[in-house]
């Protein structure tokens, strides 16, 4: 016995809580991904500026096309901050300024400007104009920075504002009634300059000037410059300088025949005369100039045609108004980019081309220094298409020569960091404004696949001879490999050894948490994106050329054997090689015609036929192909109805039948079943053994329809192949502007809305509102009787067919039960497993949080008693009693602190594990992927799991047990 306390000593400690882990570490941050967007830069938002007078390095500031305000650290390309101005809801022109010199920072767009902290991104105070904004500037005068702010008000009358610092009010405002239509603003010195477009007798417009006293806002002068032969919209004027003692106005004719030059204030004009020596067309010209005070009035001008650029340098007399041409900069091929950067009194401009980055004094034409793009630049595109748009920051390092860093905007979308030539980081805006995505399934590796394949098909005998000769072959292939890496096996099982190692290959993994995304963004590119490794794109291409002001509209991306299919609008189809980004296939829309889509069937053979959707609603079926009789296919039309259409052998499409809503009402969206929705059990198990037998029916359509003026929405059950109504719910006092998203899996669907009970009608018959006010969501569970043990009227039937029912189909028995939210939800869909054995979560997607939601379904179970405390028997379900709030608990959180910008939509997909499903969400920013388990990973070891420490227990029980089996 003397041996029992050191052992005990020894075993005892390795078996005590503080050892033994009983849950999984959380792995927020490790097994989840977040690409934080800001969307594609504009060039007259994007600038280097220092946060604050203090600070000797600069940030990256732009505002994007996405009305994202960010700051970028240009070391790594993170983000410092950002603000969301807006969603899609700005129709005019944004304003970005930076105060020389000092840490505000101020935009503008619609009628709002405001004022931030360059170092935080902190608010400062917020100004509403009565109109949109037409011009902002900064001043910076002993100390404070105010803000004049041009807006167009009633009209073609604008009003120009001086917004004091610190507050936003108003110090003074001037009126302008002429009716001219405001352009924008010039400050220099004491004055500031406002620039309107003045209607011409016979075209074209007059530039007029009106200077006012920068300290009360008292108009000191007006002048109109003859501009009138070449301005003839806004686009005509190419740059409107400020902040400098003598800031420049640049405008052009619309055939870019001529370019007029005038120093702001005064009234002389300089004429120049453009030179085109290509043999293409000039299709854009851009104007480069500095915008601090001391520099010198030199200026850039950028000329592009379809296929080559080149350039021209001015220096203009300031006191005589004079320009003069200092240099030119030859023609080169490709889309090229200049940057205007000051330095002092100094002026540089930076050439950027496909394949060198030259930096340029403004006083000469030599190069001061050039460098080569390296070949991972320009995003690594093997096929570099030229640069967007620039900006540079050149920093002097004395004889040694100069420093050059470039933000390059390129034509994907993509923001790439080049200093002296070498990239530095790529940030891939160019998967913004996702819309639409799909898991792509990996595969088994090719050999095994064949050897299962022939397994499968074999007998017992040969399966198990030819098993054993494939294992045999894997031992003297791969034993002498892992006998090698053994050592690093135990030092990796034992946690010593960090495994940073990715897995490139393009099979699944044993867990199938390897799965891609293929995804199709709004300015016609396609990407996929490997959510295994914190989603990293794997390719990025070009599909389709999409208008500036246009989105790509696709329905849907279906992928099959490796083969991905983008579905557009009007029967566009866009076939790609999934793994490779290989273009396949493309059929362009064809926009006189009635179709509306392509919808894949599988027909009698099993294949996948296109059928035709036209805009009514009706499908054409392409000549020679059958169907098994009883497929059926849901549509809805332009009209505002739903239809379903029967197809068989050697038939056209029958019309089965056909859902009209009632009078004001208007079908808001079709919801059905996934396509992959497996079920584990036909009956929920109680807790006092009997069964309630839920209603599964794979042919469930939801339709949703709103009624606005009545202030109504309803929802209602279809079979799909008969149309007959099976459930339906109205609400009242709903407010129909705010989303209504919906969802349906298994046996069960849920909705919600914001319903106001004061602004609701004379309720209907099956009017279900909760008398609540708020955001709701509303779930219902469909069984096939409200008796335990009980099948319903179809239970004795042995066979049963929707297509030729005896009677009317029976309908389910429903379970509804309505909770009130803390806020909205904008997207509902269910999480997804193997075998659907794992309870689901209901994943909501959370627009004022800007996160991503995961109620346990227990939680919202309709079956939880109301009023009273559950029974012994509900206890063991897991029941407990009702409350009408339904709190967001912060451990329901998968994006956890993150701030995930416009989410509109949310995919999932089974992973290997049971316990385990992947998420995918995406929308008009930014993207996240995470993998969650609803009720944890019950299948699979945590990473918080010591292997260690199990050795050394196994270990010390057995010298325990060896020491005191004599005993």
């Amino acid at each position: 016995m003397r041996f029992c306390a050191p052992l005990l000593a020894l075993v005892f400690p390795l078996l005590t809580p503080t050892y033994v882990h009983a849950i999984h570490a959380d792995e927020a941050y490790k097994t989840d991904f977040h690409h934080s967007l800001l969307g594609f830069p504009q060039s007259h938002t994007t600038f280097f500026h220092r946060p604050s007078a203090a600070s000797k390095a600069s940030l990256l500031y732009t505002l994007s096309q996405k009305f994202v305000l960010g700051a970028v650290n240009p070391k790594d390309g993170s983000i410092v901050w950002r603000q969301q101005l807006a969603e899609s809801n700005i129709t005019r022109d944004v304003y970005l300024r930076a105060e020389e010199g000092g840490g505000a920072i101020a935009s503008a767009y619609n009628g709002e400007v405001q004022a931030w902290n360059a170092a935080d991104g902190r608010l400062d105070w917020s100004w509403t104009g009565a109109g949109p904004v037409k011009g902002l500037e900064l001043l910076s005068r002993k100390g404070y920075t105010d803000v004049v702010v041009l807006s167009e008000e009633e009209g073609t009358k604008s009003k120009a504002r001086k917004l004091a610092s610190g507050s936003g009010d108003v110090v003074w405002e001037h009126r302008d009634e002429s009716g001219d239509l405001p352009f924008g603003l010039s400050v220099s010195g004491e004055n500031v300059h406002l620039i309107s477009l003045h209607s011409a007798i016979l075209k074209g417009y007059k530039i007029r000037i009106t200077s006012l006293d920068i300290s009360n806002g008292r108009q000191l002068s007006q002048h109109t410059l003859s501009s009138e032969n070449e301005v003839a919209d806004e686009n005509s004027v190419l740059f409107v300088g400020s902040n400098v003692a003598a800031p420049l106005l640049i405008w052009t004719d619309t055939s870019f025949k001529l370019i007029k030059v005038n120093i702001i204030g005064t009234k002389h004009i300089a004429s120049i005369n453009i030179v085109n020596n290509s043999k293409e067309a000039i299709r854009g010209i851009t104007v480069h100039a500095p915008r601090t005070a001391g520099s010198p009035q030199h200026f850039l001008v950028q000329y592009q045609t379809p296929s080559s650029h080149w350039a021209e340098v001015y220096h203009v007399n300031a006191a005589s108004g004079a320009v003069s041409k200092a240099y030119d900069l030859s023609e080169l091929g490709g889309i090229g980019a200049f940057s205007c950067s000051t330095e002092g009194d100094k002026i540089y401009f930076t050439r950027h081309t496909d394949f060198e980055i030259t930096l340029l004094s403004s006083t000469s034409d030599a190069p001061i220094q050039s460098w080569p793009i390296r070949p991972k630049s320009h995003g690594g595109l093997v096929d570099p298409q030229g640069v967007t748009h620039a900006v540079s920051e050149v920093v002097p390092k004395g004889p040694s020569g100069f420093a050059v860093r470039s933000a390059l905007t390129l034509p994907s979308g993509d923001w790439e960091l080049v200093r002296n030539g070498d990239p530095v980081w790529l940030r891939s805006e160019s998967i913004a404004g996702i819309v639409a995505a799909a898991w792509l399934e990996l595969s088994l590796p090719e050999d095994l696949a064949q050897a299962l394949a022939t397994e499968t098909h074999s007998g017992n005998l040969g399966t198990y001879a030819h098993r054993f000769r494939r294992h045999a072959r894997d031992v003297v292939t791969f034993l002498p490999g892992f006998i090698e890496t053994l050592p690093e096996q135990i030092m990796g099982i034992f946690g010593s050894l960090k495994q940073n190692e990715q897995d490139h290959s393009p099979d699944r993994d044993s867990f199938g948490f390897k799965k891609m995304v293929i995804v199709a963004t709004e300015r016609g590119r396609l990407a996929v994106l490997d959510t295994s490794n914190q989603g990293k794109i794997i390719w990025n291409i070009k599909a389709v050329d999409i208008a500036a002001d246009q989105k790509w509209q696709v329905n849907e991306i279906r992928v099959r054997d490796g083969v991905a299919t983008v579905h557009g609008i009007g029967g566009e189809l866009l076939t790609v090689e999934a793994l490779t980004g290989q273009i396949l296939n493309y059929q362009s829309a064809k926009s006189s015609s009635p179709l509306k889509d392509l919808v894949p069937v599988l027909d009698a053979t099993g294949k996948e036929v296109n059928l035709s959707i036209n805009k009514d609603g009706s499908i054409e079926v392409p000549p020679g192909k059958t169907f098994e009789k009883g497929t059926v296919v849901t549509t809805r039309g332009d009209g505002n109805v739903a239809r379903g259409w029967t197809l068989g052998q050697n038939v056209k499409p029958r019309l089965a039948w056909e859902f009209l809503p009632s009078a004001g009402e208007q079908i808001l969206s079709l919801t059905n079943r996934p396509a992959q929705d497996s079920v584990a059990s036909i009956g929920k198990a109680l807790g006092d053994r009997n069964v309630l037998y839920k209603y599964l029916n794979p042919n469930l359509v939801l339709i949703t329809t709103v009624e606005s003026a009545a202030s109504k929405a309803a929802v209602y059950l279809l079979d799909s192949t008969s149309g007959e109504i099976l459930y339906n719910a109205q609400h009242s006092g709903v407010d129909t502007t705010r989303p209504i998203a919906t969802t349906m899996t298994e046996n069960w669907f849920a909705y919600t809305l914001y319903i106001d009970p004061s602004t609701a009608g004379t309720p209907s018959p099956v009017d279900t509102t909760p008398q609540l006010k708020g955001h709701q969501l509303i779930i219902s569970e469909l069984f096939e009787s409200a008796l335990p043990n009980d099948r319903g009227p179809l239970g004795p039937t042995t066979n049963f067919s929707s297509l030729s029912p005896p009677t009317l189909l029976p309908a389910p028995h429903v379970l509804s039960q309505a909770y009130l939210l803390p806020g909205p939800i904008s997207h509902l869909t269910p999480t997804s497993t193997l075998q659907s054995i794992t309870p689901r979560s209901l994943l909501a997607i959370l627009p004022s949080l800007n996160g991503i939601l995961s109620i346990p379904r227990t939680v919202i179970d309709p079956r939880r008693p109301v009023g009273r405390d559950p029974t012994p028997a509900e206890a063991e379900e897991g029941l407990f009693r009702h409350s009408p709030h339904l709190d967001f608990e912060p451990k329901w959180m998968l994006t956890h602190q993150r701030d995930v910008l416009q989410l509109t939509n949310v995919i999932t997909t089974p992973s290997l594990l049971e316990s385990t499903s992947l998420v995918f969400a995406y929308g008009g920013l930014d993207v996240f992927g995470t993998r969650v388990a609803p009720i944890g990973g019950f299948d699979v070891l945590g990473k918080g799991f010591s292997r260690l420490q199990l050795v050394a227990t196994v270990l010390g029980l057995g010298v325990g047990t060896g020491a005191l089996a004599p005993m």
